[in-house]
């Protein structure tokens, strides 16, 4: 009876075939063995088993059939042999073998069975018996040596005494196929036995002369003996099967001369007559070579051969044997210096080019690609950088340089600290944190691995290495670049994979510099501070090797910076006229078809030469780039930075965990444009080469509306951290990536947009102090003296933060004054008498008098060094700048225009941003003047007998500083006063007063976070201190002013007061008039829509003019008595503006 299951009464096997029994079946006995499913299951898992049976059963057979071939050759080389040994004794009974040649009949026959008796498969070895046993070696079985001997000496004979008469003479036997083959393998023998016994063994030279081996083979090789141009063939068909053999080839003879040759440390081609030999067969291989180019046929397998030979031998390439090797081969002797050079380039690249070709690069092991890395960055400096070697050099490069080569070659040590660059100029935070990820990127290599290759290098390590430094410590990498920059597009072999050499080459260079300076790389603030050993030598070579004031080491009157901008720049020009953008924004990172690998080694080089680039050489040289160029690179730079952190999809987004190599140059590059594009600004901030508006991006919305506050803090991300959240999708919100923008590259958004921002996050900080703002009745008082501000300043200020907390400055102050009598002034602090409180304790702060600023000669105020000799210690000096630190901040937080101007040099440190040398200039001009003199100076710098340091006066005392480690005595040359000019000038604006800057900005961060005024630049920090600087703008006063008690703007009297202070005043008297109505005279940064509360003008009703005009300027109120006349009107505003009489005169 059917009960709805598939399952059978018992098992039928359908198939008609025994079901093999294999655990993979009986695994299911288990189961439901009669379901549908599982008959399936168990018919596919025989079907799978009888296959893996047929498999296993064919590859016995192939097997068996290999192992039955091996015996029986085995078997016939041994009966071959054995006939062969007496076939010989029977000569040697019968003949002369001293003095009689055998006929050319019987030798063949010989040579015939003695090669045949030679395996195949071992490199000079014989079977020897009928049995299966290892093969004996000819090197160490004395049996099969003295046979060998035997045959040699009977060819040697019948090359030397043999009659072409009799058919005695091995030389005149028709030189057909076999002739060819017998000549070659004997050759290839004494080859092999010559290298052995004689080179690898020390003999003497005179012994090695009448070695019957050499003599064969000085016989067999030499031109002379080949008479006819048919003989001549025969004679390059031999070379050439000596140059491709395998067993063992020219090229393996001459490696080991090489070999041998650098342990002894000299060269035996002058006088080894076996070296000579060798050099002489290889030189006339390599000229078949040479010969067969246009066919080629033979030049493949020859210069493979000798490429796989040479490149893979330590310092081979430019031995005195290869180069004598070469020149013989090239027939160079005739030829000029020029020509020369051309032809051994030319050769040597087309080695190179075949090696490329027929090497497995994946093959080679960590020591090989050591090796041939290291002779080909020799091959560039041996073949003068010519340009068909410099263009297969990139080739070889990028394919076999490796990660753990690099940190090998220059002892490269990554850590987590290399994620912050500790600036030597700051006693806090640096800018430049790399995020954390990138240390992570699977790149490192294991310790294990470089050691292994080592190992496999043994006593060539330090020669190696000695070849890999030139990468770095030598003029390779800029003399490299401009040779390919000059080749179009290079030869149609070597663009593989759309890649040019060039680009290539900046592959490899890319790979350097983040193995060996990645944190270097990716900081975003431009300091000062040292990069590795190997990355400063790869950017001194690529820079200051080519500076204006230095012989070019380059090949054209351009430079290296030039040459790789114009590149780009067509490669740009190529992507816009493919891909038309009309209008900004619209063109994303994706068609943008410059590398990125030469896009980041541009950016790096020119950073890196801008932070040495004084003002005379960038814009009245206009070096290294034309200011037009520079203004087209910023554009550019604009733009991409634009595409890569505003437009960001997941097409484009960076990985959010650990990054291949391809997404760590992506990231670098985005940082190091950002760099550079700050630099520019820095450089137009200083002194103006673009248009207005140059660096905004137009597509931004209103940025005030739409920034995450909560990333503008002190501790949210900047530099590096912030751009990788913003390539990497983690700030996918508008408001998030406008922060980000806002502490990475705040000048592509306007300057009002960043103040009103600014203004913002001011009154955010303000609602959070609470109550502390809003009840006025809480606010801090404090009784000030008007003749001791300064002192009671700094207690009142000191008592805060020690009592209660730094931020508790926050609060609203409430000042009182006491004036030289002892009494409270007249009037009730709103708000106003706090405002000329703050002006007139920071003018005595900041005043050079106080003696912890000093000025300038353009009246610009900085930190004084000496400070700390005007207190009693140190400590005490640092607190002092804090309280600076903290009244210029709550000037700032309170919106309070004062009246102290500071350099700009001081500002920079204040926002973490990099000085360069003409800063020198505003604060000791002397100095600036004798640096520049000593860069142009014609003469012998060593005459001047300066030193990498500086002496310093410091109570009555002179102190030396180093510049360098024991700079003291490291003397300033011709070559590196550059070094020292930029030592210099980083010490005396950098170094000399970093303590005190640091405690500055600490009392300034107590306030304002840092990243707020890192929004702007020095010239616009100074405009939030001070408002700005221009000439007041009355119109714009007049038409943000109200008016109260009676006034209105027609009335007569407001009319003369508006003449009076447009055409009677000058700017001194307005400037007076507007702080004595706001206690500031300067203009608000936005314009007196700004200010709050708005200027009033109120009416004083008097029966006479006698009355003096009054103030309110908590309510930034002109009490203006109702003149009679303008005349009166004019002379009380003069008076009272210039009384200076406080409060009491209202």
């Amino acid at each position: 009876m059917f009960d709805g299951s598939f399952k059978a009464p018992r098992q039928v096997n359908l198939s008609g075939r025994k079901k093999p029994l294999t655990t993979s079946i009986s695994s299911f006995k288990g189961r439901n063995d009669g379901s549908k499913d599982e008959l399936l299951r168990t018919n596919r898992l025989a079907r799978e088993e009888r296959q893996a049976i047929k498999i296993r059963t064919a590859a016995i057979t192939k097997i068996q059939a290999q192992f039955r071939r091996v015996r029986a050759s085995q078997i016939a080389r041994a009966a071959v042999l054995h006939d062969l040994e007496y076939q010989l004794q029977q000569v040697m009974l019968t003949t002369d073998i001293q003095h009689q040649a055998l006929s050319i009949q019987q030798l063949q026959l010989i040579l015939r069975r003695f090669l045949f008796a030679r395996s195949s498969k071992k490199r000079m070895t014989m079977a020897t018996e009928p049995k299966l046993t290892q093969p004996w070696q000819l090197e160490t079985d004395q049996t099969g040596r003295k046979l060998q001997d035997y045959v040699v000496f009977l060819l040697l004979v019948s090359c030397l005494k043999g009659s072409s008469d009799m058919a005695t003479n091995w030389l005149t036997a028709k030189k057909d196929t076999t002739w060819v083959y017998q000549v070659s393998q004997m050759s290839e023998i004494a080859l092999y036995t010559l290298v052995h016994d004689e080179v690898e063994t020390p003999n003497t030279i005179a012994h090695v002369a009448v070695n019957p081996y050499l003599m064969l083979l000085d016989t067999l090789t030499n031109a002379s003996t080949y008479k006819t141009l048919e003989d001549q063939k025969v004679l390059s068909d031999v070379c050439y099967h000596l140059g491709i053999s395998r067993q063992y080839s020219v090229f393996d003879a001459v490696t080991a001369c090489i070999t041998v040759q650098a342990k002894e440390k000299q060269s035996r081609v002058e006088v080894d007559k076996l070296v000579q030999v060798i050099a002489r067969i290889a030189a006339r291989t390599l000229q078949v070579a040479a010969r067969e180019e246009e066919a080629q046929g033979r030049d493949a397998g020859l210069l493979s051969q000798f490429a796989k030979k040479l490149l893979l031998t330590p310092s081979a390439v430019t031995c005195p044997l290869t180069s004598y090797i070469t020149k013989t081969a090239l027939s160079i002797e005739s030829h000029s210096r020029d020509a020369t050079v051309r032809m051994v380039g030319h050769f040597w690249a087309r080695v190179v080019r075949h090696f490329c070709i027929a090497s497995t690069v994946a093959a080679l092991s960590w020591s090989e690609r050591a090796i041939c890395v290291g002779n080909v960055l020799e091959l560039a400096f041996h073949c003068s950088f010519d340009g068909a070697i410099v263009e297969v050099i990139p080739l070889v490069l990028s394919e076999l340089m490796t990660l753990s080569l690099v940190q090998w070659a220059f002892d490269v040590k990554h850590s987590e600290q290399d994620s912050v660059i500790n600036n030597e100029d700051y006693d806090m935070d640096d800018d430049g944190n790399v995020p954390s990820v990138l240390l992570s990127v699977q790149d490192f290599a294991l310790e294990e691995e470089v050691q292994r290759g080592v190992e496999g290098l043994g006593v060539a390590e330090s020669s190696v290495r000695a070849q890999w430094q030139k990468l770095c410590h030598s003029n390779f990498a800029p003399l490299c670049i401009d040779v390919l920059l000059r080749v179009n597009n290079g030869t149609p072999e070597l663009v593989l994979s759309g890649k040019r050499p060039v680009y290539r080459l900046c592959d490899v260079l890319a790979t350097l510099i983040l193995s060996t300076g990645r944190s270097h790389v990716l900081t975003v603030a431009a300091n000062f501070t040292n990069p590795p050993p190997a990355l400063l030598a790869l950017l001194s070579a690529m820079t200051v090797e080519q500076s204006p004031w230095r012989s070019t080491v380059l090949s054209s009157n351009t430079n290296l910076v030039d040459s790789m901008w114009q590149r780009i720049r067509s490669a740009i020009k190529s992507s816009t006229s493919q891909h038309p953008t009309p209008h900004f924004g619209e063109c994303s990172l994706d068609t943008t078809t410059v590398p990125l690998q030469v896009l980041l080694i541009f950016n790096v080089v020119y950073s890196h030469m801008l932070l040495g680039l004084d003002d005379e050489a960038f814009y009245d040289g206009q070096w290294p780039l034309r200011l037009c160029e520079v203004k087209a690179l910023v554009t550019f730079l604009k733009q991409f930075v634009y595409d890569a952190c505003w437009i960001v999809d997941g097409n484009t987004a960076l990985p959010t965990g650990t990054m291949g190599e391809r997404d760590l140059v992506r990231f670098a590059v985005v940082v190091t444009s950002i760099k550079l594009f700050n630099q520019l600004y820095d450089r137009d901030c200083r002194r103006r080469f673009m248009p207005d508006g140059a660096w905004l991006w137009p597509l931004m919305p209103t940025i005030r509306e739409i920034v995450d506050l909560e990333l503008m803090n002190e501790d949210g991300p900047h530099g590096a951290d912030a751009i990788y959240m913003l390539m990497n999708g983690k700030a996918s919100s508008p408001y998030a990536r406008a922060a980000l923008i806002l502490v990475t590259i705040p000048q592509v958004l306007s300057f009002n947009e960043r103040v009103q921002l600014f203004q913002k996050l001011l009154d955010d900080a303000k609602a959070q102090a609470g109550n502390t703002r809003d009840e006025f009745s809480r606010a801090l008082q404090v009784r000030i003296q008007r003749h001791e501000i300064l002192r009671d300043g700094y207690d009142f200020f000191r008592k805060v933060c020690d009592v209660m907390s730094p931020a508790a400055l926050k609060s609203r102050i409430k000042v009182t004054f006491i004036n030289e009598q002892g009494l409270e002034e007249a009037g009730i602090d709103g708000g106003g008498v706090f405002k000329e409180f703050m002006d007139n304790l920071t003018k005595n702060a900041f005043s050079p008098e106080f003696g912890f600023f000093l000025e300038t000669d353009d009246h610009l105020l900085y930190p004084n060094s000496s400070a700390k000799f005007i207190v009693d210690t140190h400590k005490e000096a640092l607190e002092r700048y804090r309280f600076l630190g903290r009244l210029l901040a709550k000037a700032v937080f309170e919106n309070i225009l004062v009246e102290p101007q500071f350099a700009a040099f001081f500002i920079n440190k204040l926002l973490g941003k990099f000085n360069y040398i003409d800063d020198l200039h505003s604060l000791d001009s002397e100095l600036y003047t004798s640096l520049m003199r000593l860069k142009h100076y014609d003469g012998n710098v060593e005459d001047l007998a300066l030193t990498f340091s500086v002496s310093e006066v410091q109570l009555d005392k002179v102190v030396t500083r180093n510049l360098l480690p024991d700079g003291l005595n490291v003397p300033v040359t011709n070559e590196n006063r550059i070094r020292y000019i930029h030592l210099m000038a980083n010490y005396k604006l950098n170094v000399l007063t970093s303590i005190e800057c640091a405690a500055f900005l600490m009392g300034f961060r107590d306030l304002i976070p840092e990243s707020w005024i890192q929004m702007f630049a020095p010239a616009e920090v100074q405009m939030l201190i001070g408002g700005t600087a221009t000439n007041i703008d009355v119109d714009d006063w007049e038409r943000h002013t109200q008016y109260g008690g009676g006034y209105h703007p027609s009335q007569k009297v407001i009319q003369w007061f508006w003449e009076i202070v447009k055409e009677d005043f000058a700017h001194e008297d307005r400037a007076a008039l507007l702080k004595f109505i706001t206690s500031c005279s300067r203009q608000p940064l936005l314009g007196f829509s700004k200010l709050v509360p708005q200027i009033g003008i109120h009416q004083v009703r008097v029966e006479d003019d006698e009355r003096l005009p009054s103030s309110a300027t908590c309510m930034n109120l002109l009490k203006l008595p109702a003149y009679s006349n303008k005349k009166s009107m004019r002379k009380k505003l003069v008076y009272a503006i210039r009384s200076n009489a406080g409060f009491d005169l209202s």
